[in-house]
């Protein structure tokens, strides 16, 4: 699918259903696993709150905030008209007072990611109920374009070259957020424009963690997901370091999250639930005794999508019954908590493809050793 496909993909859908304009929306904050529908619709990261308005007869609109974004959303390419302004809601109005109504129905789609007073505002706007489109709109375009999965590779490399850097700097006596930091700047410095980073180091990890002032120590065990963005599409590595010469116990677990973790990746076919890879990586803890730690709290999901446009296919989890469709694109991180080692992180990145799953990075996760 390119992105003139997925236009016509909700086009179509609109046109089935009644649809005359559809509003999506975001609140300007972009994460790798919540959706942003108008980076979806248009490829535009609003700084701020934002709008992208689609017509069924194919017409687009982009309505941003600040004003100060002007110049940036100028140069965005997807819609037929952009406008960055501070008055964002008088905007909007405007665009949908611009076009005459054809008795079709308005749907919207991201409205709960905004703050609840603009979220009021907006419904007060259009008079009449407006139709909840998310679901939709992503179960027609789940995959990735072929400009995604390339910005996915580079991303992916981005991330890696951020592990390598971590071996180079981290040493017993530097504080994790020291570190987090000079992992943020390098990544930045090789192309990313966004990064969602957890590091944190201790004996006995009891979960994936923000970086603090504590000193990384000999004999720590460092974990981090390195998830930086690349030209607004997320992708994540998780890893686990050994702070000097592991202990027997911490490599026999790890290399049994490493079998779960493979064991999900294997699993993955276009056309099979996503909970079937849950499942999958699942079986394999539970088998070698550590079923109750594949439940909550000690573990919430396997993975997840990649945005920040469309996350789809969502998480992996045994409640997501998604179908998996070639070109999507997640992360499998069995990550788990087991109580002889504490949290322990594997994870590589996917594309789905028409016979199983391409991982995206070039080296897979083992047990990282840190010589000090």
């Amino acid at each position: 699918m390119d992105f003139d496909a997925r236009i016509e993909a909700v086009i179509r859908c609109m046109a089935k259903e009644g649809i005359e304009v559809l509003i999506a929306c975001s609140d300007g904050l972009q994460m790798p696993d919540r959706p942003d529908p108008v980076a979806h619709l248009s490829g535009y990261r609003s700084l701020g709150e934002s709008f992208a308005l689609l017509h069924r007869d194919g017409a687009s609109k982009l309505i941003v905030s600040p004003a100060a974004d002007a110049e940036r959303v100028a140069a965005c390419p997807g819609p037929d008209f952009s406008l960055a302004t501070d008055d964002l809601f008088g905007a909007l109005a405007q665009a949908l007072a611009d076009r005459k109504s054809t008795g079709g129905r308005v749907a919207i789609v991201g409205i709960d990611a905004l703050p609840h007073a603009m979220a009021e505002r907006l419904l007060a706007i259009h008079e009449g109920s407006l139709v909840s489109y998310d679901e939709t709109l992503y179960s027609a375009t789940g995959q990735k374009t072929a400009a995604e999965i390339e910005k996915a590779r580079r991303a992916a490399a981005i991330a890696e070259q951020g592990l390598e850097r971590l071996l180079a700097l981290a040493r017993p006596g530097m504080r994790e957020c020291d570190l987090a930091v000079e992992l943020n700047c390098y990544m930045k410095s090789l192309g990313a424009d966004d990064n969602f980073l957890m590091l944190c180091a201790s004996p006995h990890n009891p979960a994936a963690m923000p970086s603090t002032n504590r000193k990384i120590e000999q004999g720590d065990i460092l974990v981090t997901e390195l998830t930086p963005s690349y030209e607004g599409q997320f992708v994540q590595i998780c890893r686990t370091i050994s702070v000097g010469s592991p202990r027997s116990e911490l490599q026999k677990k790890y290399d049994l999250v490493l079998r779960a973790m493979w064991a999900g990746i294997e699993a993955i076919q276009p056309g099979i639930p996503m909970s079937r890879v849950c499942a999958a990586i699942d079986h394999v803890l539970g088998a070698a005794g550590y079923a109750e730690y594949c439940r909550p709290p000690h573990m919430r999901r396997r993975g997840h999508g990649l945005g920040c446009g469309s996350v789809a296919p969502g998480d992996v989890a045994q409640s997501n019954d998604t179908i998996l469709e070639e070109d999507m694109i997640f992360v499998v991180h069995p990550n788990q908590y087991l109580p002889e080692t504490g949290y322990l992180m594997c994870g590589e990145p996917v594309r789905v493809t028409a016979t199983g799953a391409e991982t995206l990075s070039a080296k897979t996760a083992s047990l990282n050793i840190l010589a000090t």
